[in-house]
């Protein structure tokens, strides 16, 4: 552990929803907490919350998209703070739109940020984990890395793909004492849907998802008003971190929950009839 009894836990993606009430959170807690974005502007909010209320929060600017950024920051922030006990992946952006209207181009970028910075991070972190015998991996998925909503499939692929990374690294890295855990949110206040990147050809005429599209969003603006508090989110993360034997799976809110487990044990028509009838009529 390092610095003593103190943990030090490093969040990307902290500058706003999930990252930054889980940095006030775990630095309210006793943990040291390095936030990262890709910008010092993005970062103020917490700056100035840190500075307000006391709290070990260290802001740092990284593009977690960069290999020469992460390459040239993390042995720093590594050496600086005696070792990293914790990294919460929690960088990441919405992909919208039909999967037909998606290009190329949109799903990589999607998957540059929601899996291979998580994966880059990963990589860069783990060397000293291993060499200690400790530390604890969060990857921020999503109920959306289990079962996939309509217009959603570009994300969801992102979120599927970094949860079969992490079951497969759980069992890897759990001989050497380090903790892969996946924390799954339902519908919380993030930042995530005012920074949706809609796809460019989601409503192009020669596409017939207009009336689909239409009546999705008249349903969606009325499951707006259930998001919840990140905070909730936030203490899930704590648990994991202070735990010695987490979970792999920690899946938050009660309507991810019950999609869940609907998806599993209901039968593959059914299931698919709710969830149309609940967002596309």
């Amino acid at each position: 552990m390092a610095q003593g009894e103190r943990k030090t836990v490093l969040i990307t993606g902290a500058s706003g929803g999930i990252g930054m009430a889980a940095a006030v959170y775990l630095a309210e807690k006793g943990c040291s907490v390095i936030a990262t974005s890709r910008s010092d502007d993005r970062l103020a909010t917490l700056k100035s919350l840190a500075s307000e209320r006391g709290l070990p929060i260290s802001t740092v600017v990284l593009d977690v998209n960069s290999d020469e950024a992460v390459s040239d920051i993390l042995p720093g922030l590594i050496e600086e703070h005696e070792g990293i006990d914790a990294l919460v992946n929690n960088a990441g952006y919405s992909l919208w739109g039909p999967a037909e209207s998606l290009s190329i181009d949109e799903l990589r970028d999607v998957f540059e940020t929601n899996f291979y910075a998580a994966f880059r991070m990963m990589q860069g972190i783990l060397p000293g984990m291993t060499e200690r015998g400790s530390g604890t991996i969060i990857n921020i998925t999503s109920v959306e890395g289990r079962i996939v909503t309509p217009f959603s499939g570009g994300y969801g692929a992102t979120k599927f793909a970094l949860e079969g990374l992490s079951e497969a690294m759980r069992f890897e890295l759990w001989p050497l004492g380090v903790r892969v855990v996946v924390v799954e949110p339902g519908l919380y206040s993030t930042n995530l849907f005012r920074n949706q990147v809609v796809a460019k050809r989601t409503e192009a005429s020669d596409l017939p998802y207009g009336p689909l599209i239409a009546r999705y969003r008249k349903r969606l603006a009325g499951y707006d008003r259930l998001s919840k508090d990140p905070v909730k989110v936030a203490r899930v993360i704590h648990r994991a971190i202070q735990s010695r034997r987490p979970r792999f799976r920690y899946t938050v809110g009660a309507e991810a929950t019950l999609g869940i487990l609907a998806s599993r044990y209901l039968p593959e028509r059914v299931f698919q009839f709710l969830l149309s009838r609940a967002l596309l009529r």
